[in-house]
């Protein structure tokens, strides 16, 4: 495609003439209109008059190009929308030369479409040549201002319900669709240089630029795009008064857009919020199950329950990726305590992932403070998808978030680099990272909650605890982490010293013994905390069962063979990890 020559940009000639756009500067107006098939929303439905569809698709075809000049087209941009701003002037005048602007004349008439509201397109994607980033999202919804919420307006007019109450409705759809478009888009807009997210919510999610490019989606960028989206779809609920205020075919066909939104905000639940892996797009059964509602009701599904149902997909998603062994416990539970469990998980291990970072130390002890102070105010209105969740599971059972702050003060002796001197000062630290969770996960399973369930539970996390030390020693000395007691090390003649090719050069004989005698150790906390599982009901005790049964088969490979964990990390293959869930759950484990 030619480029349009300098001689055409602003300020060197009038933009009066088309003489000096080569043939095939712009695209067909066919090329564009096919695009239509693609958007999340049906852009003009075939069950609609053909005089409204004739109208839709010029506006349509009009913003699609608008669109193309600043987005894609090669060369001076600004030239190019010189010409379509006049264009459109002579528009009114009845003389356009750019074929999709003739297809606008006769809308223009008959609808009393002002030029005003057609020239913010043009206003927006001059902006998009000058401004790549927004500070705030108020600096974000101003744009949403001239890039969507005249397409809006425009769809009011063609049906002639053009109201100032409507239009405030129609504004707040479209700025939903133009956000979901953005996280649709994050990658592609960011390779363009140019960032739709607000820079607050980027800082505020601790997550970079870079990011936005990457070949898979990080954490704090899935939360982000829960953020986003959260945020669309409460626009959405704000909006969906619009279709219960319209009548007939105007309510037919802005149904179908408000539709096309709700359904795009399930995709990305789908999608566990990940626009990089692959392109997030809405199923077309639910956007028509969504415009059936909408037509029928004039209402949808929204409210804190709609975000809260969300958090907790996001939750799961995390236990999911993330929890390679408790998944399959906690996949046993009933839905209610699944999802407030996958609470628990995805928050512990936000704790644990700034304990294990790569960040400065001092960055790292800051951020478990900030964690501390997130705990004080989770709330279902918080930003965060993770809080969200667990303020919902902390106020239907009784979840004590105060527990995190042992799981925190662990994870700070992790930083500092502490070492452990007697099993003692040992044990307090796995009560602090993992009998924390294990009592946690009792308020959860809310069967028993006497001091001997409680201690019962918390065994049970020293046990597991315990088997991670051993299965992990050799990764954890190369990070330099130390966690077996000087005193046994001493008793066995240990040190942990590592050859220069990062290899234990302590005798491997003693080595194993120690590790043996570790674990053995770890066995009389097995013995005690499966003393828990009599005490729960059926699906807590498959849960619990299943969690404890693959550690502890973690725990006998170890002790079989200790050695094995000198060579590699031990694991369970997944059919292993599946056989022991199924035995939990039919009540076999042991």
């Amino acid at each position: 495609m030619a480029a349009l020559p300098d001689r055409a940009q602003t300020g060197q000639q009038s933009t009066g003439s088309f003489e000096m756009v080569p043939p095939g500067q712009l695209p067909a107006a066919e090329t564009l209109l096919t695009q239509a098939d693609s958007e999340n929303f049906t852009v003009a439905a075939r069950v609609l008059p053909r005089s409204i569809r004739r109208r839709l698709l010029a506006v349509y075809g009009y913003a699609r190009l608008v669109d193309y000049v600043g987005d894609e087209a090669i060369g001076p941009r600004e030239g190019l929308l010189d010409l379509l701003e006049h264009d459109l002037r002579r528009v009114y005048a009845g003389t356009p030369r750019i074929p999709l602007l003739q297809a606008l004349v006769p809308v223009v008439r008959e609808c009393g479409i002002p030029q005003e509201l057609l020239a913010r397109l043009i206003t927006a994607n001059r902006q998009d040549q000058q401004v790549h980033r927004y500070r705030t999202f108020a600096e974000l919804a101003d744009y949403c201002a001239y890039s969507a919420n005249p397409v809006g307006e425009l769809v009011l007019h063609i049906f002639g319900c053009a109201r100032p109450d409507l239009i405030a409705l129609s504004d707040r759809v479209c700025t939903a669709l133009q956000i979901l478009e953005h996280c649709q888009d994050v990658t592609e807009d960011g390779r363009r240089g140019r960032v739709y997210l607000p820079t607050e919510d980027l800082e505020y999610f601790s997550c970079p630029e870079q990011d936005l490019v990457s070949a898979s989606a990080s954490p704090e960028l899935r939360d982000l795009i829960w953020f986003e989206v959260d945020r669309a779809r409460q626009l959405l609920d704000e909006a969906t008064p619009l279709v219960s205020r319209l009548s007939g075919l105007a309510r037919l066909a802005v149904a179908g857009y408000v539709a096309g939104g709700r359904a795009t905000v399930r995709a990305f639940a789908t999608a566990g919020h990940d626009p990089v892996s692959a392109a997030v797009r809405p199923n077309r059964i639910r956007v028509f199950g969504e415009w059936a509602r909408l037509c029928l009701s004039g209402t949808a599904p929204g409210g804190e329950a709609v975000r809260v149902r969300s958090a907790y997909r996001r939750c799961e998603e995390i236990t999911r990726r993330e929890a390679k062994n408790f998944s399959y416990g906690i996949s046993l539970l009933p839905g209610p305590k699944r999802r407030a469990l996958s609470a628990v998980y995805a928050f512990a291990r936000r704790i644990d992932d700034i304990g294990d970072g790569e960040r400065p130390d001092e960055d790292k002890l800051a951020g478990l403070d900030h964690a501390r102070d997130e705990l004080r105010s989770a709330d279902t209105d918080s930003a965060d998808p993770v809080l969200v969740a667990l303020a919902d599971t902390a106020r239907r059972m009784s979840v004590p978030l105060e527990v995190f702050d042992e799981l925190i003060e662990g994870c700070e002796a992790d930083v500092r680099g502490r070492r452990y001197e007697t099993f003692d000062e040992l044990l307090h630290y796995c009560r602090c990272v993992a009998g924390s969770v294990g009592r946690l996960s009792l308020a959860v399973f809310g069967d028993d909650d006497s001091p001997t369930a409680r201690a019962r539970a918390d065994a049970l996390g020293v046990a597991l605890q315990l088997t991670n030390i051993l299965r992990d020693v050799l990764e954890d000395r190369r990070n330099g982490r130390v966690y077996l007691p000087r005193q046994d090390m001493e008793r066995f003649g240990v040190r942990l010293d590592l050859t220069e090719d990062g290899m234990p050069a302590d005798d491997p004989a003693a080595l194993a013994e120690l590790i043996r005698f570790e674990a053995g150790r770890a066995e009389q906390w097995y013995a005690e905390g499966l003393l828990l599982l009599p005490m729960l009901d059926h699906r807590s005790r498959a849960c619990c069962a299943a969690m404890a049964g693959i550690y502890h088969e973690l725990l006998r490979r170890i002790t079989d063979d200790p050695r094995t964990v000198l060579r590699t990390r031990v694991s369970l293959p997944s059919r292993q990890k599946i056989a022991v869930a199924a035995r939990s759950l039919a009540g076999m484990a042991s």
